[in-house]
């Protein structure tokens, strides 16, 4: 159930007469001519700006503004409607109306999800139960990796939200991710399947996306779904929840509040992966689950630091190396360098400002979680105003949305060790014996 993504794309749809500074009343598809970037249709800029003002009203805590602030952030009239708009969904009575008819709506649904734990081959959720991003996918595709080093069978599904093509997605039919992309496959799906190693099935019907992977794969262990959770059509034999350092925000539901379901009442899940807030992260403790809340969101929990952020260089990327290099290298790495960032992610202000803490300026663009730039033309400007690019720094996931590009380009991608405790519950399941 992506309720995040829809109200965020409901809201966008309400500025439709609006004009942003900067943006343009054209912008090109997919199909760009250009072998450098693609482009999804839309007001990237407006909706960029949408996600982070919400993300703000949601986790007050999180409003810190980045060192180089986004070229794209719309200023005046925009500005306002994107108040006006943060104010109608999370303070206004329509709001928390809003808010009450999703929190009734998704106990009914959470109420009717049942767990099979003798299904074979198990499915088994990774989710969370706040919009925004949490770091799920990087999380699936840790302990995918982690479960086929023990000789375990594994495929994944995810709802490949952002593209257009759903079913089996094979990487070796394309050149390259970019090319997967650009041919109509979300991003999360590409970086999935190209991270994992693992057969990937998408669809927005996860049930559907189920039925397939059981069709065309037939000696499977194990079947992790990136999100899912909220989907009560899909059938599981285990549930993780996984909360970030953010917490569960101001505990309202959408779109007054980050939560997709209650917190009251809610049938636990099985396990509850929380993220250690470090010292720079300072989120109000209030936001963090009470121990009481842990014991009732989940039977299990374990808590776990921060995930660590390397750097390496594109081609490295591609070519499938794992060894980067950390922060506080490519800091002096890049020491003096004019940097271009792009961080096409639900939290990219607090990326950005997790590499200012570290001493990396760069030139930030927030296109919008699925979205990509017109590199090409944001290049262009830089050199028209005499700014130059040395380089270029992507996410991940971000890495594959452009092809070949002019200037040096780093991707940022996260590191996480697999929970032993989970890991070896998960193989437990796979094998069909006990997890007690």
């Amino acid at each position: 159930m992506q309720l995040g993504k829809r109200a965020l794309s409901a809201l966008d749809s309400l500025r439709k007469k609006t004009k942003t500074l900067g943006e343009s009343t054209h912008v090109p598809g997919r199909s760009s001519s250009s072998p450098v970037t693609a482009q999804h249709a839309g007001p990237a800029t407006f909706r960029s700006s949408l996600e982070q003002a919400l993300l703000a009203a949601w986790f007050p805590s999180e409003a810190h503004p980045s060192a180089k602030r986004n070229a794209l952030v719309p200023r005046g009239a925009a500005s306002a409607v994107i108040g006006a708009l943060v104010w109608l969904v999370t303070r206004s009575w329509l709001g928390l109306a809003a808010a009450k008819a999703v929190e009734r709506l998704a106990s009914k649904r959470r109420a009717r999800i049942t767990i099979e734990q003798d299904q074979r081959p198990a499915v088994v959720i990774v989710g969370n139960l706040v919009a925004g991003g949490s770091g799920k996918t990087p999380l699936v595709i840790t302990l995918a990796k982690a479960l086929r080093q023990q000789g375990l069978r594994i495929a994944i599904l995810c709802s490949g939200f952002g593209g257009k093509l759903e079913g089996q997605l094979k990487t070796d039919h394309y050149a390259s991710p970019f090319e997967a992309w650009r041919a109509g496959w979300s991003d999360e799906a590409v970086l999935l399947a190209i991270e994992s190693a693992c057969p990937l099935f998408v669809g927005r019907d996860r049930s559907a996306a189920l039925a397939l992977c059981l069709s065309q794969e037939a000696q499977l262990d194990l079947i992790l779904s990136d999100d899912g959770l909220q989907h009560q059509g899909l059938k599981r034999a285990y549930e993780i929840l996984l909360i970030d350092t953010r917490g569960l925000g101001n505990r309202r539901c959408l779109p007054a509040g980050p939560l997709r379901e209650a917190l009251k009442d809610r049938k636990p899940s099985d396990y509850l992966l929380l993220r250690k807030p470090s010292s720079r992260s300072g989120p109000r403790q209030d936001f963090m689950p009470s121990q009481i809340e842990i014991h009732a969101l989940a039977k299990s929990s374990q808590w776990l630091p921060e995930p660590g952020l390397v750097v390496l260089d594109r081609r490295d990327w591609l070519a499938g190396r794992v060894d980067g290099i950390s922060l506080a290298q490519f800091a002096e790495r890049v020491r003096g360098a004019n940097l271009l960032g792009v961080a096409g992610i639900a939290q990219a202000e607090a990326l950005a400002n997790a590499l200012s803490e570290q001493g990396i300026e760069a030139h930030w663009q927030f296109p919008g979680d699925h979205r990509a730039l017109d590199l090409d033309g944001v290049l262009a400007k830089a050199s028209a105003r005499g700014q130059s690019i040395d380089a270029i720094v992507l996410t991940a996931k971000d890495a594959v949305k452009y092809g070949d590009l002019p200037l040096t380009v780093y991707v940022l991608f996260q590191t996480l060790s697999a929970p032993e405790p989970l890991c070896l519950a998960l193989e437990h399941i796979a094998r069909g014996q006990s997890t007690s």
